[in-house]
């Protein structure tokens, strides 16, 4: 015969093992969340370090374009062009310790400033309707850019033009003749494209001539200007105050882009050289596109 007290112990004994291992499992998944948790929060500090590594090499990159930005305006040059120090400082996946680094300088004014737009007046306007048209833009969209900046003062981005009823299409078209600055500027025949010099001057013969002249003199300057019996285009120079610098850094697995607005001006007597805008990440549609 069975015994009932056996039989009782014996089930106890089961309960007692089964809570045992329930208690085990439960610890043993308390321990791998933990195990977990810290291997996630050694990653984002990995990650962190990562990025805050690869962020000071960005801004290691924008001195970089400073410095050479000031020492060319102190050597007082009578023209801004691509054959210069600062326009030659690019970099593209160079090799850095435990990543890599892209860089690149270009003057912001080879593009026609849309806030020109604010105090240029019929003139500035019909430049505007030239460069739109060259752009594939109907003139009906002409007039809404106008009436925004007319409205508002001035767009800080490409992007602004969204309200003025902008498709992304158009938006990218516009940004290959266009920019947004903080005050009206004039545009740098050094260093504008073929196709907006030909908009500025209404004339496809005179674009030519002015390329074809900065080709070979590696710049253009009021000296050959004036050789070559040349006219600028109204709204158009061949200085600039302003200009991009865009860094690209990738270090480990995290990555970090920065671009940066530049403004460069004489204050008392002095070269000076500052980051007015700096964004991180995606950059503005009008800034300089990176090589991949």
């Amino acid at each position: 015969m069975n015994n009932p007290a056996t039989a009782k112990n014996a089930d106890e004994r089961g309960m007692i093992l089964i809570n045992v291992l329930v208690i085990v499992l439960l610890a043993t998944s308390v321990l791998a969340i933990m195990l977990a948790g810290q291997d996630s929060i050694v990653e984002r500090g990995l990650s962190a370090r990562e990025a805050t590594q690869a962020l000071s090499i960005a801004r290691g990159g924008e001195l970089s374009a400073v410095t050479a930005l000031r020492r060319d305006l102190a050597a007082g040059n009578s023209s801004d062009n691509l054959t210069e120090h600062w326009a030659n400082i690019n970099e593209n996946d160079r090799a850095i310790d435990g990543g890599k680094f892209s860089f690149t300088v270009s003057d912001a004014q080879a593009r026609f400033n849309l806030n020109s737009l604010a105090k240029g007046g019929i003139t500035a306007q019909a430049t505007f309707g030239d460069i739109a048209a060259a752009a594939g833009l109907a003139p009906g969209t002409v007039d809404q850019i106008a009436a925004l900046i007319a409205l508002t003062g001035r767009v800080d981005d490409l992007s602004a033009l969204q309200a003025a009823g902008l498709s992304d299409e158009q938006l990218t078209k516009l940004s290959l003749f266009c920019t947004a600055l903080p005050e009206a500027t004039t545009v740098n025949l050094n260093s504008a494209p073929e196709a907006l010099i030909a908009a500025l001057a209404n004339n496809a013969d005179t674009a030519r001539t002015i390329v074809a002249l900065r080709g070979r003199n590696g710049g253009l300057n009021p000296a050959a200007l004036s050789a070559a019996n040349v006219l600028t285009p109204s709204g158009s120079g061949i200085t600039s105050d302003y200009f991009w610098s865009r860094a690209r850094v990738t270090v480990g697995s995290t990555a970090q882009s920065l671009t940066s607005l530049l403004h460069r001006r004489m204050v008392d007597g002095r070269p000076q050289v500052e980051a007015i805008r700096r964004w991180r990440g995606r950059a503005p549609l009008e800034a300089p596109t990176l090589v991949r």
